[in-house]
């Protein structure tokens, strides 16, 4: 059988496995105090929102809250979850619910469940 230049099938496996694609957005991945974070800004403001937080400022600071997307069915009153949006951080303070993402690229898809969201709970997404 022939294998094209590689010396065995299960070379062609390490070949793949060692060469690292970077991400899609060109995020980098921090782990800060034991939580990985999905980009630096996002593991920064976590910081900035833990120390006013620490300074009672805002309370009940959370991350990676998920909110469920519903669809009404045919009968009345009944909606079904079809998708989820998780936010990044949420939190609250005097003038209410915060519920923040931290974006440096917005996608057509994240547009989407803000609205959704909006639409169906009135929750403004604040992009940091």
């Amino acid at each position: 059988m022939a294998t094209r230049g590689w010396e065995s099938v299960a070379q062609i496996g390490r070949d793949r496995r060692a060469t690292k694609t970077p991400q899609k957005y060109r995020n980098v991945r921090v782990t800060i105090d034991g939580q990985t974070f999905a980009s630096k800004r996002e593991a920064t403001y976590w910081q900035g929102l833990k120390a006013r937080e620490h300074n009672g400022e805002i309370r009940n600071l959370r991350r990676q809250v998920p909110f469920a997307l519903n669809a009404p069915t045919g009968d009345l009153g009944v909606s079904v979850e079809v998708s989820q949006y998780l936010a990044d951080f949420v939190y609250e303070d005097a003038d209410g619910l915060h519920v923040v993402d931290a974006k440096g690229h917005a996608t057509s898809m994240f547009a989407l469940k803000a609205k959704w969201l909006w639409l169906q709970n009135g929750i403004a997404i604040e992009e940091v």
